[in-house]
């Protein structure tokens, strides 16, 4: 169905929001673009409608379980899923189109070389989800509310993103559309125009009480989901730097650096597999370092590397550590592998702009 010869004129305002897309004027271009797929009638059904992406690194560590448990008690109704196995550079480009632009005051072109990375990690969720609208707040309103603020450290008890402990800026764990005509324009980055027709229609079916509609959804999600094969470890700076140390130490010659370090770095492994927030985790693991130093600086100069010294100062950490620590572990031949460096690299990077 191509309606692009159609008089579309613009946008309408309901479909807009007040999102980067309609702050920029482009909203009449997408729209356009959109009604090239979608009767007029269709399109106005988005209003209802939210696209978000499970990021590779809510996959990655599993947090997607998470994810998804708080979607469904809140009373998200799921439309579609499928699984996006290799993104590409221009998945990411066209997805943050609005935030990579030096017309959006708040852009991320500063940062996109390092954000870029996550999605070449892959796979993801694409997902659409039904959320009826309240008296007061619009659909994707409401999933701004739940999803919370993109660095999971300011965030609060009850956003998605603070209870499945996202790791990051970067490394948040999902992705959600701003308005519905974005939805629109998103999903089809990843999506056919034929999933997006499917995806309105089983929301029209949930909506007049068809009770399989919800059902063969969620089928089709736990079938993408076992193409994505879920990992479990944590990406969150402190779990990151834990793993990282207890390596550097294992190559430390020094007997007396082990015995003194011992009790401490069982206390570390035990905060790394505690299920508690990223705040918990990281203010337990700075209050260790602190005990730490304290050993380290009873022990001669020559037993403890510089290396070490520095691990045991989380208070100095800079992007840069994250060199020194690639190029040590290089050194030493200690295995870090792709998602070891990116967690490394984004938590460096953002825990030194919090700072």
């Amino acid at each position: 169905m191509t309606l692009t010869d159609e008089r579309t004129g613009a946008c309408p305002e309901e479909l807009l929001e007040d999102s980067y897309l309609a702050r920029l004027g482009d909203g009449e271009t997408v729209w356009a673009s959109v009604r090239g797929h979608l009767s007029e009638a269709q399109a106005m059904r988005l209003k209802d409608c939210v696209f978000i992406m499970l990021k590779p690194d809510a996959i990655e560590s599993g947090r997607h379980e998470a994810v998804l448990a708080g979607m469904k008690a809140a009373g998200w109704q799921l439309l579609h899923a499928h699984t996006v196995l290799s993104f590409g550079p221009r998945h990411f480009e066209d997805l943050y189109k609005y935030n990579l632009t030096v017309r959006n005051e708040h852009n991320m072109m500063g940062v996109w070389w390092l954000n870029g990375r996550l999605y070449a990690m892959g796979p993801g969720v694409a997902l659409m989800f039904r959320i009826p609208p309240t008296a007061d707040r619009t659909a994707h309103q409401r999933v701004k509310d739940l999803k919370g603020v993109s660095d999971p450290f300011a965030g609060s008890p009850g956003e998605l993103r603070w209870e499945a402990r996202g790791s990051n800026t970067a490394l948040n764990l999902l992705h959600a559309a701003d308005d519905p005509i974005s939805t629109a324009r998103e999903f089809l980055i990843f999506g056919t125009p034929e999933q997006l027709r499917r995806a309105l229609l089983r929301a029209d079916a949930i909506a007049s009480g068809d009770p399989g509609a919800g059902p063969s959804a969620e089928a089709e999600l736990r079938e993408q989901l076992f193409l994505t094969q879920p990992g479990r470890r944590s990406l969150d700076l402190a779990s990151v730097m834990i793993r990282m140390k207890s390596r550097i130490r294992a190559g430390e010659p020094s007997a007396d650096l082990w015995r003194e370090t011992e009790r401490t770095y069982a206390m570390y492994r035990e905060i790394a597999d505690q299920e508690t927030s990223i705040v918990h985790r990281w203010s337990r693991f700075c209050a260790l370092n602190a005990e730490e130093r304290r050993v380290l600086d009873r022990l001669r100069r020559e037993e403890v590397s510089p290396l070490m010294r520095r691990l045991a100062a989380p208070e100095d950490y800079d992007f840069e550590l994250s060199v020194e620590v690639r190029a040590e572990c290089a050194r030493r031949g200690v295995t870090l592998d792709a998602w070891e460096t990116l967690a490394l690299d984004t938590g460096l990077y953002y825990h030194q702009e919090r700072s």
